[in-house]
């Protein structure tokens, strides 16, 4: 169904086909009942014109009186239920196209990159799959069954006044055009209004999502007053928002109504003229009156289902704005026989900027890594360490010709095999509200059984399996929201376990022992020694304790490489490396922990 959406020449009509197709059959059986309903609901007042009539004309006899009533209520009761499998069909179809598109919604946005994320608030996306998703459902669902049930109804009743009195019928369609044109104009306005309202809806999801997933600086800072006015300010406008909708659809429905009357009123005075001269009967007039009920409803109903089908547009937009995003990075064609990465890793001349307006945070950085080699980066804040993580695990598009896998251009290289070689642990590990188990397991697929035992090694080696001891429910224990209830040591232990239960070809660790003593990070590296003896490794950190016994180590400064060698060599050179070691043999001996 994607490929309907995501193409940006398709029209709103054409992409909502690619997600009717599948539920077209039972879309079309519930029109089919509500034109069966609306054929019977035509055909009662051409009952009730019966039975006043053989009451004027002296006719009616008390048998035929019961037969008739039956017939209207066995037609009330075969009209229900025509209604109720209407509903029932074309609802229920809406329904699955709502889960096909919040699948497909979900699938599109995991395939973004970060950048993707970067310029668009979480509030907002959440925006997009609950209130947006729901009032396209109301589109496809009500937004069919309304106008198809108004269609029939008013095709049906308009023919059948035209054959009871084509004078009277053509005097009472004046208030209805005029009520037309007043709820066209009117309608145009409330899609202005609801468009807007979307966005300040969106705005305060993305406050409130902001302020609780923050929730400790806001404290830290004690600025609990200054948020709530913020949210404050916003919350008045969407207020505002709501109420000049209100006010907008408060003009609407009592114009209906005055027309409603207005109508109501000629039927009965010109109607009732024309029965005093005898040219129409009394159950004609009661006929028509019942037909142009049956006339009215549907159009007052038109301003609702306008209000609908503008706010299903207007969320379909917001959501084909995600859907027409297209991600960074995208996967080579015709490369589903990649055979399985070994883990040799080639920069040459790498030079990298995250826009075209900002200025380049690598410059001509070059290095490579054999299988099973260790190499090291270091060096200040923002010399670029990181973003070097993120080019070779394909967060952001790399440009062609710098950086290689097994010789291959990162750019030829599926995304699934990249994936499937590298395990990554960041030094902001995110752990889902989930036990440790799962989230120790995360990386591995549901199908996959993974025993007790590897858990456990893999939380030995990272030194974790002492703590989880000691918890209540040992590795079934819930860690909460982002995990915290454990502690940033314990979280980013946690995430390096994840990472070592995969055993991939490739390790890329990421500053993830800055939370930890330094006793602990000893423990810690010779809990990985085997995995990085076994894998390509690439250890990114600040601490020279870290990464001493690295086959090659570059020192990173500004973005250039400005030093690399082995540990001994770097000491020995008595450049930035060494500067580095000695300050933090320093803080060591102090007692600061870096």
């Amino acid at each position: 169904m994607k490929t309907s959406v995501t193409d940006k020449s398709v029209t709103l009509f054409q992409a909502l086909i690619g997600y009717l197709r599948p539920v077209a059959l039972q879309d079309l059986a519930g029109v089919a009942a509500l034109c069966i309903h609306g054929v019977i609901v035509i055909a009662i007042p051409a009952v009730i014109k019966q039975i006043f009539d053989g009451w004027q004309n002296h006719t009616l006899t008390q048998q035929a009186l019961t037969v008739k009533c039956l017939i209207i209520v066995g037609l009330a009761f075969s009209a229900a239920m025509a209604l109720f499998f209407a509903r029932w069909l074309i609802i229920g179809a809406s329904r699955q196209i709502e889960m096909a598109l919040r699948n497909d919604l979900f699938a599109h946005v995991m395939r973004m990159t970060p950048r993707f994320f970067h310029n668009m608030k979480t509030g907002d996306l959440m925006t997009r799959f609950a209130s947006d998703i729901e009032q396209v459902r109301l589109l496809v669902g009500p937004g069919i069954m309304y106008p198809g049930e108004t269609v029939v109804v008013m095709v049906l009743a308009f023919y059948s006044m035209m054959t009871t009195n084509v004078g009277l019928t053509l005097t009472v369609l004046i208030p209805i055009t005029i009520l037309l044109i007043y709820v066209n104009w009117l309608t145009r306005r409330l899609h202005k209004v609801y468009r807007l309202g979307q966005e300040i809806y969106s705005d305060m999801a993305a406050r409130v999502q902001e302020n609780l997933a923050g929730i400790r600086v806001v404290k830290a800072f004690c600025q609990e007053e200054a948020e709530y006015k913020r949210f404050r300010e916003i919350n008045d406008r969407y207020l505002q928002n709501n109420v000049q909708q209100i006010q907008l659809r408060g003009k609407l429905f009592p114009f209906m109504k005055l027309v409603g009357g207005v109508g109501t009123v000629l039927i009965l005075w010109l109607g009732g003229v024309r029965v005093i001269e005898g040219s129409m009967t009394l159950g004609e007039l009661i006929q028509f009156a019942f037909y142009y009920q049956l006339l009215m409803w549907p159009i007052i109903a038109l301003g609702w289902i306008i209000n609908v089908i503008h706010r299903g547009v207007a969320s379909w937009r917001r959501m084909k704005s995600i859907f027409e995003t297209e991600p960074d990075v995208l996967d080579p064609e015709a490369a589903d026989d990649q055979p399985a990465l070994t883990g040799r890793i080639e920069l040459k001349n790498l030079t990298f900027s995250y826009g075209d307006d900002l200025p380049p945070v690598l410059h001509d950085v070059s290095f490579q890594i054999e299988p099973g080699q260790t190499l090291a980066i270091v060096g200040p804040t923002g010399c670029g360490k990181s973003t070097v993580v993120n080019l070779l695990l394909h967060l952001y598009a790399a440009p062609r010709g710098h950086i290689f896998f097994d010789g291959i251009d990162i750019n030829d290289v599926p995304r699934e095999t990249l994936k499937n070689a590298i395990a990554y642990v960041s030094q902001d590990v995110f752990l889902f509200s989930d036990t440790i188990r799962n989230n120790i397991r995360f990386g591995i697929p549901e199908e996959v059984e993974i025993s007790e035992l590897e858990i456990e090694e893999a939380a030995e080696r990272a030194q974790l399996a002492s703590e989880v001891a000691g918890f209540p429910e040992g590795y079934l224990t819930r860690v909460g929201e982002r995990g915290i209830t454990l502690s940033g040591g314990q979280k980013q232990r946690t995430g390096i376990a994840r990472a070592l239960i995969l055993n991939r070809p490739i390790l890329i660790l990421d500053d993830c022992l800055s939370a930890v003593d330094t006793q602990t990070e000893e423990a810690i590296l010779r809990g990985l020694s085997g995995a990085i003896q076994r894998s390509t490794s690439l250890i990114i950190s600040h601490r020279i304790s870290t990464v001493k016994n690295a086959d090659r180590i570059l020192v990173f400064n500004e973005g250039r490489i400005v030093e690399q060698g082995t540990h001994e060599e770097l000491i020995e050179t008595d450049g930035l490396y060494a500067q580095m070691h000695r300050r933090q043999l320093l803080e060591e001996s102090l007692g600061i922990h870096s």
